[in-house]
């Protein structure tokens, strides 16, 4: 018989504390879950939304799904489609909320030579992304899904070894996070440069659970299940051009007024909102100089890198980016 050590023992206490503490933590996740579900104002927004939106019928496929709402993205959400394409993500649900550019003619296009790219419309004017992203998200559920990608137009998601689907395929865990790094343009506009900090807001992909509710801007799911430690990747392209960052601060703080969201969400739309267009422009100046400006939510916070006039086609090519740059020969390390 072989002898119990304290060592053992002691083993044994941790692994013991540890699943009782998972546990708990995933009652107070479907606690919360359900209680979004049951809540007034969500079941109202939800409604809503639910009255806005027309999708065509979802093809029932097992597996990965993107799912997206998007409004005057006509400039980088060709981009995206292809860029998720070439990740294995080839079943997509994207929703055009009352663009007045291009997009709803790019979805078309691609619609019509992407063979599992479903795009809906959302008539509904108000910010309600909680409601609107959980409710494609139950979409997709129902067709199948077997993990969730909740992705805006300008995001680019990489696994940090090889393709996103099959990161997502061998996943023990039912959530991912993924971490977010920002892409800025040069000061010339025609080269993108890579803020090597870190974003704080993780994003996150997850397997459907029924009552699962997707939190405001994709940071979050309400859904039991442990979280894996080495998240996914993403490259985000929130400003692009002067003309698409104004035009975008003015729709979003519109679309967050109409909301009547509680005062701390979506500040950065209610900041850039009130500016005026010298403002703006000000703004933008800082933007591209490397200058911090706090309320914008968006700006460089570590050193930029140059990364050429495309976002890189692989975290394996963003990767040594990030890494410390050697100090020059003979320069002094002090």
């Amino acid at each position: 018989m072989t002898e119990v050590t304290p060592v053992d023992l002691l083993s044994r206490a941790r692994t013991l504390k540890h699943r009782v503490f998972l546990a708990r933590k995933d009652s107070e996740l479907r606690a919360e879950a359900m209680r979004l579900r049951s809540d007034p104002v969500f079941l109202a927004q939800y409604a809503a939304a639910q009255e806005g939106l027309d999708v065509p019928p979802l093809q029932h496929h097992v597996g990965v799904w993107a799912i997206a709402m998007v409004r005057n993205e006509a400039d980088i959400i060709e981009t995206t489609v292809r860029h998720l394409l070439q990740q294995g993500i080839d079943h997509m649900l994207i929703v055009d909320n009352l663009s007045d550019d291009d997009t709803p003619r790019v979805l078309a296009r691609l619609a019509e030579e992407i063979p599992h790219l479903h795009v809906g419309t959302d008539s509904e004017p108000a910010y309600y992304q909680s409601a609107k992203m959980t409710q494609l998200s139950d979409l997709v559920s129902a067709a199948g899904a077997r993990w969730i990608i909740p992705f805006d137009a300008d995001e680019l998601w990489f696994a940090p070894q090889g393709r996103l689907v099959d990161a997502l395929d061998d996943s023990g865990s039912p959530v991912r996070r993924a971490h977010l790094f920002n892409l800025f343009p040069s000061p010339g506009g025609k080269q993108w440069r890579l803020d090597t900090a870190r974003h704080f807001d993780d994003k996150v992909a997850f397997r459907p659970w029924g009552g699962a509710v997707v939190t405001m801007g994709n940071h979050e799911v309400s859904r039991p299940g442990s979280r894996e430690s080495e998240g996914l990747r993403i490259l985000h392209m929130p400003w692009r051009s002067f003309e698409q960052f104004a035009r975008k601060t003015r729709i979003g703080a519109a679309a967050v007024a109409r909301a009547e969201l509680d005062e701390g969400e979506a500040y950065h739309w209610r900041w850039l909102g009130s500016a005026s267009d010298d403002e703006l422009r000000t703004v933008w100046r800082q933007l591209l100089s490397g200058e911090a400006v706090a309320n914008a939510a968006w700006y460089p916070r570590g050193a930029l890198r140059p990364v050429g006039d495309m976002p890189p086609p692989s975290w394996a090519a963003v990767q040594p980016l990030l890494e410390p740059m050697a100090p020059r020969p003979g320069a002094s390390t002090r």
